[in-house]
């Protein structure tokens, strides 16, 4: 982690993707890297963004989610950001993307 900022904070996902080389048995996926940050010192924002995106009514909203999150640190108005959503997201899916981007900066 030594492109993070001295006491900045990461934001991780902790869905498990598996990469190619562990998925065809070439490698294995390393345990527990999020403990092993946390006991460097590091600074880990870990949420289960799979799961809230599939409360917020879809997989697909992973990003969202962390975007919410990402929004806990900015000094920004929570409505600026959801007004974002409302002008970038086809409006079929902006209640979803609003209600992901919620969850994710409530957790």
């Amino acid at each position: 982690m030594e492109n993070l900022k001295k006491d900045g904070t990461i934001i991780v996902n902790t869905q498990q993707i598996d990469p190619m080389p562990v998925i065809i048995g070439a490698a294995t996926y390393p345990e527990d890297i999020i403990g092993e940050m946390k006991n460097k010192g590091i600074h880990v924002d870990d949420i289960d963004a799979l799961a809230l995106a599939n409360e917020a009514g879809s997989s697909k909203a992973c990003n969202i989610v962390l975007m919410g999150r990402l929004a806990k640190y900015f000094d920004m108005p929570k409505e600026k950001w959801l007004n974002a959503i409302e002008k970038c997201v086809k409006p079929q899916f902006v209640a979803i993307n609003k209600k992901a981007f919620d969850l994710g900066y409530n957790c």
